[in-house]
This record gives structure tokens, C-alpha cells and sequence, in this order.
């Protein structure tokens, strides 16, 4: 088997067993920050606000240095730094006793972790340009389906036997990951596609084409993940919260919680295999724009609906929609980008998405205890259209000033 499939596979499987690790226990934890002693409901919302906003900073703020590095020393390595760390700091919150506790080791999840990119980087890294797509779909499917097997037994594994075994359940699955990636992966340092899209030989005039085209589909993917990024987590910290509220008590919340979260992922998977392919066939800008238009369509009910069940049915269908765009975005870049340069440029992509995640969270918190949960989801289906406007005006000048640049080489 090719090296690049092999990668791709073994990542594919490891990021499901990362992912579902972290997935036991960070979906509740508004429930665990109640467990510890915070008990006013605006308070709760603030530090759910607080906690998530600081993981993503921190996480987004490294993402360019650990990209530098994994471009240096190698994408493996950095992988395995992820999943170490995140093993350790999963163990040491069971043992959170405060908030500031849970606060504190959050941040050090941003600042030591990180699968998603590191796996996304050494995928990149050597797959031919025409399965790029694909290859980050498939690979995408994994996040979805780490974080819907997560918290769907990480929910039970709460009811019955407690938020902290949870965590140390998790911290055991990333060592198992951990394992599999250090025996059965290597790192793949030249683009192995017999047709390389960005030879390093040329005129300059070449090259300079070529980087004009690359600095031109940069500008487009950093302020469209922007916004993807910010719409996506701008309700995801406080769905806990409005299944808790729906149902008056925080019993039983836990699992409901994470068959909600099941599904969601479970869909977002199945475009990641399905929807995502299709940008091997199409043009991916058009495709994205589509997707977000279908997705804004699909939220504008949700903060109309007033059961669980609508609710999730809804919720679900947007995830769907919205899970074939990031890969795409990620393929799309990736043409345009050198194998030796992916991890710096994919730890950039990062730390524009982690901004988005950071601001999310806290206008989150704002939103919720100014107007109350249910205008989250409002505003979400705002965020979601406002990228779709994004894309669809800046997509036909980025595309004819890229055909110019093509003409020009």
C-alpha cells in the first residue's frame, strides 16, 4: 500500500479514537462546572463562555508555531505531541476540584493539543492533488465521528459512574491512539502526484504567478474559516444548556446530550464521505457556496423550534450540509500550496479558525444572558449567512484573478 494511503487510514482511525477521547467528557462540561460549586445560572453561562473561548485562543495562537515545526521535524511528531498532552490533561481534570482548575487546563489543552491539524497536515503533506479532496473529507469523517461516539458513551458513562471516570477513560483511548500512530505511520515529505501542481522549477515569472495565486486563495480561506469557524461554535457550548432548559433539570441531560451530539457528528461524517468527494468533480468554490447557502436555509428555523426533537432534526440537517465545506476549503488551499509549506499554512488556517472559535463562545455567553439561550441559535443561522454572502461575492473577482494568473505562467 501506497505510504499516503496508509497515513490516511491509520490518521482516519486514530483521529476517531482522539476525538472520541476528548468527546467522553468536554461536551458536559457545563454540567461538571456545576458539579465543582457554580450554581448561578448566569454565572454557569459565563464560564462555559470563558472556558471554551480560551481553549480556542490558546489552541489557534500556537496552530502557526506547531506547523513551523511539524514542517521542520516532521508532521508525525507533532501528532504525537497532541495526543500525549491531551492524554495528560485529561487525566489531571478528573481531579479539578474548581472552576480555576478546569479554566487552567483548558488553556493548557489549547496550548498543547491540537489532533485536528496536526492529523490534517500530514495527510496533506503527501497525497497527490487529485485525491485531495477526498483524502480530506474521509479524514474529516473521522473528527465527526470521534465526536459522535464521544459523547454518546461518554454521556451514559456520566449518568452511571460520574463525569471523572469519564476523563480518565478518554485519557486511556488518545494513549491507545497515541500507540497506533508511533508503529504505523511516517511522515511523507514530497508531494508523491507524478503531476506536481507547484514544481519548484520555472521562470519567475512563473513563480511569481504561482505566488500570486497562492496569496489570493490565502486571503479567500483565512476570512471564509473565519466565519465558519465563529457560526459553528457560536451554539455548540451552550447546547448542554438548552437541553437542560427545555427539559427543566440537568437530569438525564448528560445523555441527551450526547445522543445530540451522536447525531450531529454522525451526520457531518457522512458528508465528509459523501458531499465532500464531490469537489474532486466540481469547482469547490461553487460547491461551498451552495453548501452554505443550503445550511442558512436549514437554520433560519431553529430558534422557531420548541421541542427537543425539531430542534435536533433541524440541527442535524444543518450539520450535514456544513460538514462537506471545510474539507473542500482545506482541498482548495492545498492546490495551491507546497508540500514542504502545508504545515505552516495549515497552523495559520488554525489560528484564523481558533480567533472564530474564541469570539464565538463569548458573544455566546452575552447572547444568552442578555436575550436567554434560544436567540443563540438565531444568530447562528445569521453567522451561517453571512459566510455565505462572503463567499459569494468575493468568489467570481478571486476566480478571474486566478485564471489571469494561470495565463500568465
Amino acid at each position: 500500500m501506497e505510504q499516503w494511503r496508509r497515513n490516511l487510514y491509520v490518521t482516519w482511525f486514530t483521529q476517531i479514537l482522539s476525538l472520541a477521547g476528548f468527546g467522553l467528557m468536554l461536551p458536559f462540561i457545563p454540567f461538571f462546572i456545576q458539579e465543582v460549586g457554580v450554581t448561578d445560572p448566569d454565572a454557569v453561562r459565563r464560564w462555559v463562555g470563558l472556558t471554551a473561548s480560551i481553549t480556542a485562543i490558546t489552541l489557534g495562537g500556537m496552530g502557526p508555531v506547531w506547523g513551523v515545526l511539524a514542517d521542520r521535524f516532521g508532521r508525525k511528531l507533532m501528532i504525537l505531541r497532541s495526543m500525549v498532552a491531551g492524554a495528560l490533561i485529561l487525566f489531571a481534570m478528573s481531579f479539578a476540584t474548581s472552576v480555576g482548575m478546569i479554566f487552567v487546563l483548558r488553556l493548557l489543552q489549547g496550548l498543547f493539543t491540537g489532533t485536528v491539524t496536526a492529523a490534517a497536515t500530514l495527510v496533506a503533506a503527501g497525497t497527490p492533488r487529485h485525491r485531495m479532496a477526498s483524502a480530506l473529507g474521509f479524514l474529516s469523517s473521522s473528527t465527526f465521528i470521534g465526536f459522535s461516539l464521544g459523547p454518546a458513551i461518554g454521556g451514559f458513562t456520566a449518568e452511571f459512574v460520574g463525569y471523572r471516570t469519564a476523563f480518565r477513560i478518554g485519557a486511556l483511548v488518545l494513549l491507545v491512539a497515541f500507540l497506533l500512530v508511533l508503529s504505523l505511520t511516517r511522515d511523507v515529505r514530497a508531494e508523491v502526484d507524478p503531476e506536481k501542481h507547484l514544481p519548484s522549477a520555472g521562470s519567475s515569472r512563473e513563480r511569481a504567478a504561482r505566488s500570486r495565486g497562492f496569496r489570493i486563495a490565502f486571503a479567500l480561506a483565512l476570512g471564509l474559516l473565519f466565519l465558519i469557524r465563529f457560526a459553528r461554535a457560536l451554539p455548540a457550548s451552550f447546547i448542554p444548556l438548552h437541553v437542560q432548559e427545555v427539559r427543566g433539570t440537568a437530569e438525564g441531560a448528560s445523555a441527551i446530550t450526547g445522543v445530540l451530539s451522536a447525531s450531529l457528528g454522525s451526520a457531518a461524517a457522512l458528508a465528509g464521505l459523501t458531499v465532500a468527494r464531490l469537489g474532486d468533480r466540481t469547482d469547490k468554490l461553487k460547491l461551498i457556496t451552495r453548501l452554505l447557502f443550503g445550511a442558512t436555509f436549514l437554520a433560519a428555523p431553529l430558534y422557531f423550534t420548541g421541542g427537543l426533537w425539531d430542534f435536533g432534526i433541524v440541527y442535524v440537517a444543518v450539520a450535514f450540509v456544513m460538514g462537506g465545506v471545510e474539507p473542500n476549503l482545506q482541498s482548495y488551499l492545498s492546490e495551491y500550496t507546497e508540500s514542504s509549506k502545508r504545515g505552516v499554512i495549515f497552523g495559520t488556517l488554525s489560528l484564523v479558525g481558533g480567533l472564530g472559535w474564541f469570539f464565538a463562545p463569548l458573544v455566546g455567553s452575552a447572547i444568552s444572558i442578555s436575550l436567554g439561550i434560544r436567540w443563540i441559535f438565531l444568530f447562528f443561522a445569521a453567522a451561517v449567512g453571512l459566510a455565505w454572502l462572503y463567499v459569494l461575492i468575493v468568489r467570481k473577482p478571486i476566480t478571474s484573478r486566478l485564471q489571469a494568473s494561470a495565463r500568465s505562467e
